[in-house]
């Protein structure tokens, strides 16, 4: 038998292949320089680039820590200037709390020459005015303490108005309630506290006397009409004394008028 044997290898022809080409033009693209120029100045600048930047920073940093400081002493300054203000502004007001306070007193004083004028102007006639007491004001209980002591305390209740008391005597009942009525009017009284509270006959408080020579006839007795003993309680008025002045000047009470009117002048006291 025959055995067929053929080799084509030494028939094959060598051919350049493509990646030669690649491999050459990388060898001498390795060989150029220029990359490594381009990364060499890169790596050089990059550093200057950050260290620049840096440097900004913290000159930025430095300018912005002056300038914080700055308005940090500006603002001391003017808390210290907002401080005294509030300190002057605290003082005016306690100023304007006393002013105040003593208006107050001054516009709740009403003279008592003007209130016994005005009730002396009003007792009719056939009615004797005896007496005008002034009576102690009802006792004010205090307020509870609060029950949180954190919390401020209440304020001390008002004093109640003063009241008088005036007595007399009059001819008949019907007198002592005209009496009662015409205090009613009376611009310094409350009128809704104007109470006659006690009216009775007594006998007449005049002592009969006979002047001349000799004695007093035998069997000769003189007996006096009896009279109304009456008793009329009242309240001094709510009204402040600024809206009393015109009243008070007509009672020749000029003291207390004029100094509300220098108050009013003055700005204290409101009109």
């Amino acid at each position: 038998m025959y055995s067929l044997d053929v080799n084509f290898l030494n028939d094959r022809i060598e051919r350049p292949t493509d990646g030669g080409g690649v491999a050459a033009r990388r060898a001498v693209v390795q060989d150029d320089p220029r990359p490594m120029y381009v990364g060499a100045a890169i790596g050089v600048l990059l550093p200057a680039l950050v260290g620049g930047f840096w440097l900004f920073l913290q000159s930025q940093t430095a300018s912005l820590t002056a300038r914080q400081a700055e308005l940090d002493s500006q603002l001391a300054t003017l808390q210290q200037a907002m401080q005294e203000v509030q300190n002057v502004e605290a003082q005016v007001a306690q100023l304007n709390a006393e002013n105040q306070a003593l208006a107050q007193v001054f516009d709740r004083i009403i003279p008592w020459s003007a209130i016994l004028q005005d009730i002396r102007s009003r007792v009719p006639a056939g009615v004797q005015l005896t007496n005008v007491t002034q009576l102690a004001p009802e006792a004010v209980p205090p307020p509870p303490p609060p029950a949180d002591p954190s919390q401020p305390a209440p304020p001390p209740p008002e004093v109640p108005p003063s009241r008088l008391e005036i007595s007399g005597n009059a001819r008949t009942f019907a007198e002592a309630n005209d009496f009662m009525l015409l205090l009613q009017q009376s611009p310094f009284l409350d009128s809704r506290e104007v109470r006659l509270v006690d009216a009775r006959l007594v006998d007449s408080p005049i002592q009969t006397e006979f002047v001349g020579e000799g004695d007093r006839p035998d069997g000769l007795e003189v007996q006096l009409p009896k009279v109304v003993q009456y008793k009329i309680t009242a309240g001094l008025t709510p009204r402040p004394s600024s809206e009393l002045l015109q009243d008070m000047e007509n009672t020749l009470s000029v003291g207390l008028p004029a100094r509300i009117d220098q108050l009013r002048k003055l700005g204290v006291v409101t009109p």
